[in-house]
């Protein structure tokens, strides 16, 4: 099994936290995102990945991209130690807040967006930090509310990364 991935992408993390809290026997395949003009834009990687974002995950024949596919993937193919509590209500929660922070902040705050901004629309970085700075905001307020709405999950998550970092 390999995981190709940068060390500083918040998915990367991800995928990572799993396969080490899975305790899963992984190679590590860095791609720099910022090295030789990216190395997620070269053509070896593009075939692996046509998006060209990290991680991706081959597990022989399989090929995933998307944090929380291969999350999925690694949960359904190796059950124990399950990343989820047992309780539907509870998974269903957690799964919610992960798809907020990977669906809605990450790929404003994702490095070709950045890119995008400061090259092609020319946005100083002044202006730039404010528009990050507003989206950090936003949905971080929104995790708060519904963190205290679901206190259960977000224990769970959190406890879940600090097990994982400790």
């Amino acid at each position: 099994m390999e995981l190709y991935g940068y060390w500083r992408s918040s998915a990367s993390y991800r995928a990572r936290i799993a396969l080490n809290f899975k305790n899963i026997d992984y190679n590590y395949v860095p791609v720099h995102l910022l090295k030789d003009g990216g190395q997620q834009h070269q053509q070896a990687y593009r075939q692996l990945n046509p998006n060209g974002l990290v991680p991706t995950l081959v597990d022989g024949q399989v090929i995933l991209h998307q944090s929380l596919a291969i999350i999925e993937y690694l949960e359904e193919k190796y059950p124990d130690p399950s990343l989820l509590p047992g309780k539907p209500k509870q998974r269903g929660a957690i799964r919610a807040l992960a798809l907020d922070l990977s669906s809605e902040l990450q790929p404003l705050i994702n490095l070709r967006v950045q890119q995008y901004l400061k090259q092609q629309l020319k946005v100083t970085d002044e202006q730039k930090q404010e528009w990050l700075n507003h989206w950090f905001a936003e949905s971080f307020k929104a995790f708060e509310k519904i963190s205290k709405k679901s206190q259960g999950a977000t224990v769970w998550a959190m406890s879940f990364l600090l097990r994982t970092y400790a």
